[in-house]
């Protein structure tokens, strides 16, 4: 049964702050459920609040890539509701504790599966990866204030919440997947990372770092170019520009550099639809998009779920707005799992690729 779901943004996202419970109407799909089944869902529903989420199974099996299937929670999973109302965090936070994050697969198994994908790049068969793998904690406390205590040290742009009776979702994500507004469609693909320092003279030579890496700068321009393919897919001819190629995101524990991409959406199209014709994101798959998630699908251990699917809502104004899952916990009873990865290209290091992806899982250590 489901309980809550909140979503917060921060001053320079444009996600809502927004709490809702007691929805009028529930979707529930399984991996080969079709997905007009969504679409009529949120047709049904037009002129309400939305609130859902796509696992990145849900996404791959669209292209025809073989998955396995994420059993624990829905493949897909949205809710309507009738009314809404600010959420009040300040009243949550009890401090709650939980056991260190550890990693679900040694480092030998991650420099392992590095070698194997630069053989695949060095044989062309893609350019650039996601790889990613899980890592594990425990934590008997209620959901909501786990989501609160981790927002204190992720107050990032694209924050969502979601509570059932059975699983609970954290996705403290500083990613925005795509925004559609009266027939805009935005994207802003995040690639590049390095950790912040410790010292404000650190913290100005890593992002002096970060900005002159030709590796970093390569990968970011690379997933632009396949987002900005993905877009003209759904938009309408010659509408979609690059209006940002590599600013920067502060985070409490990384650097990040991302890009901005817009275009307008085709008249034939619904947003909904859209969001499901670009799925999953290019920035959490990899170049070109299908091979990768196939390359995926055999190296990586276990299904990701909802981390690196996309969490978001719709307006009842129509106004689509929806994050890539990444930074994402999901809680089942005292089990937490975390999700963390990286993007590997033909430059990548596996020793910096690896303290890489420790570092995106600092900020929820307790």
């Amino acid at each position: 049964m489901f309980k809550k779901a909140v979503f917060l943004g921060n001053d320079q996202s444009d996600w809502v702050n927004i709490s809702v419970s007691n929805p009028i109407d529930t979707l529930s799909l399984e991996i080969d459920d079709s997905p007009e089944k969504l679409v009529n869902f949120i047709h049904k529903h037009t002129g309400r609040f939305l609130a859902g989420f796509i696992t990145y199974e849900y996404g791959v099996k669209q292209m025809g890539v073989p998955v396995d299937n994420y059993k624990d929670i829905p493949a897909v999973y949205f809710c309507a509701f009738d009314s809404s109302e600010k959420p009040n965090p300040i009243a949550k936070i009890s401090m709650p504790r939980w056991e260190i994050f550890e990693p679900t697969i040694s480092k030998k198994t991650y420099e392992t599966n590095f070698k194997h994908i630069k053989d695949h790049i060095f044989r062309c068969n893609f350019y650039q990866i996601n790889y990613t793998y899980h890592l594990k904690s425990l934590a008997n406390v209620p959901a909501e204030n786990l989501f609160y205590s981790f927002r204190k040290n992720n107050k990032v742009g694209y924050c969502a919440f979601f509570e059932t009776n059975n699983w609970a979702i954290h996705s403290l994500s500083p990613e925005q997947f795509i925004k559609i507004k009266n027939g805009i469609i935005t994207t802003k693909p995040i690639k590049g990372t390095i950790v912040r320092g410790d010292t404000k003279q650190e913290d100005k030579y890593n992002l002096s770092m970060l900005l002159r890496s030709e590796k970093e700068q390569s990968e970011l321009y690379m997933i632009i170019d396949l987002l900005r393919n993905d877009l003209g897919k759904v938009c309408e001819t010659d509408s979609v520009k690059v209006f940002e190629s590599k600013s920067v995101k502060k985070l409490e524990k990384v650097f990040h550099t991302y890009g901005k991409i817009q275009g307008t959406l085709k008249s034939t199209l619904s947003p909904i639809e859209a969001l499901i014709s670009m799925l999953p994101g290019g920035s959490i798959s990899g170049c070109p998009k299908k091979r990768a998630c196939e390359i995926i699908h055999e190296l990586e251990l276990n299904p990701r779920g909802v981390y690196t699917g996309t969490i978001g809502y719709i307006l009842p104004d129509g106004t689509l707005n929806f994050n890539i899952a990444i930074r994402t916990v999901v809680q089942q009873k005292d089990k937490l799992t975390l999700g963390v990865g990286g993007g590997i290209t033909v430059d990548s290091n596996c020793f910096d690729e690896y303290e890489e992806t420790l570092a995106k899982a600092m900020s929820f250590q307790p």
